[in-house]
């Protein structure tokens, strides 16, 4: 895998690992940021999906992705990321806080990352 998608892939972990943790330790605070009508359960329980897909993705960050490579792990990151931003995009409006548009990026980023790794062959050094 090129260094550039173990960096990508790396980065997409870190930010999926960070908003997990944050949703867990602290829901109704961080929860209030993104919908204030949420209550405590859900951004939980998004925390654990977040917390899950970056175990998955720090997991392959080294392995080779792409095309038929790591089918399984781009396929789940990428239905989840882009399912999760098209969720968010349809909640655009007024009233939403940082935490929405910070959310709706780190979704957006990993809906892009995955579909590229989805659609494209691996890539075995930066000059392919």
């Amino acid at each position: 895998m090129s260094s550039t998608t173990s960096s990508l892939v790396t980065l997409y972990a870190a930010l999926l690992f960070a908003g997990g943790l944050a949703l867990l330790f602290a829901p109704e605070e961080i929860g209030a940021t993104v919908d204030p009508a949420a209550g405590s359960v859900f951004p939980q329980l998004l925390a654990a999906a977040l917390l899950g897909f970056g175990v998955v993705s720090w997991t392959a960050r080294r392995a080779l992705l792409g095309g038929v490579y790591g089918r399984a792990v781009v396929a789940g990151n990428q239905a989840f990321a882009f399912v999760g931003a098209l969720s968010l995009l349809g909640r655009i409006g007024d009233g939403l806080g940082a935490g929405f548009w910070v959310l709706l990026g780190v979704f957006g980023y990993g809906a892009v990352l995955y579909t590229v790794l989805l659609l494209r062959g691996a890539r075995l050094n930066e000059e392919s």
